[in-house]
């Protein structure tokens, strides 16, 4: 029997799905203020994480691509202290700012590249290390690792299980569309089972909405965010036009997707 590497997988799907500028900083720094802006958007994603993961007030949690802070801030109010690595500049102002808003002072805000943090010996142990949809390494098998290897209870990864983009959308963006249909968790899993992490997994309906202005603000924001090539604009315009529902005043795009959560406990 062939044996599947898992790793190189991985390696194939983000680069036949356009998706390794994901692991870039310039990508999250576009994103950044519109991604802000939608956190409330996000709140049933949000709270049906958070009811998931086992925390305890005596806990220290890792948020590894805290982002502005949709999971860190929320976790901070519940544990003893959070630390928060963001690589984005952008994301991570807007982090800093909403701890300041919330009066959140038990978290550590760290503008650091994940990967390097993660490698690093003076990277203390946290009770809890998690990631939100923020696992975009080409070489994941060592991030995965050294997740396992600083939590002392507990590790959560979210991750999609649908495609990341429909194949409409996927020609669009990136001109093309991937031969590779499964979806992130399946591969993370298996590469932790590969690594000799048994984990557990639950998969939920998790609809999301991105919120706009207008028709023409969807097609500047999704544009800048997705690096959407100028002559792709006009159909790009028409695929919004088409999936855009005018409610209160703001033009929402809701996509129906899965939420898997990897998971393993140390204890």
């Amino acid at each position: 029997m062939e044996f599947i590497d898992w790793q190189k997988l991985w390696k194939t799907k983000l680069k036949l799905a356009c998706r390794d500028n994901l692991n870039t900083v310039n990508f999250w720094n576009k994103r950044a203020k519109n991604f802000n802006e939608n956190m409330t958007e996000m709140q049933t994603l949000t709270t049906s994480q958070l009811e998931r993961m086992q925390l305890k007030p005596e806990y220290t949690v890792l948020d590894v691509g805290a982002g502005s802070g949709r999971l860190a801030l929320p976790i901070a109010k519940r544990v003893k202290h959070v630390t928060a690595v963001e690589p984005s500049k952008n994301m991570y102002d807007f982090l800093v700012s909403n701890a300041k808003k919330q009066n959140i002072q038990n978290i550590t805000i760290v503008n650091r590249s994940c990967q390097d943090l993660l490698l690093e010996e003076e990277t203390q142990p946290h009770d809890v290390v998690f990631a939100s949809f923020s696992l975009f390494m080409p070489d994941i098998a060592d991030v995965l690792l050294h997740m396992n290897e600083l939590a002392t209870k507990a590790v959560y990864l979210f991750l999609s299980a649908s495609q990341w983009m429909n194949d409409e959308l996927q020609q669009i963006v990136n001109n093309t569309v991937s031969p590779i249909k499964a979806s992130d968790y399946i591969f993370i899993y298996n590469i932790l089972h590969d690594l000799g992490i048994l984990a557990n997994v639950e998969i939920w309906d998790s609809p999301y909405t991105y919120s706009y202005d207008s028709l023409d603000d969807a097609v500047t924001k999704f544009g800048e965010s997705y690096e959407v090539r100028p002559e792709k604009k006009a159909e790009l315009k028409i695929f919004l036009n088409k999936h855009l529902v005018k409610e209160n005043g703001k033009f929402l795009l809701k996509r129906d997707r899965k939420v898997a959560m990897v998971w393993w406990t140390k204890i």
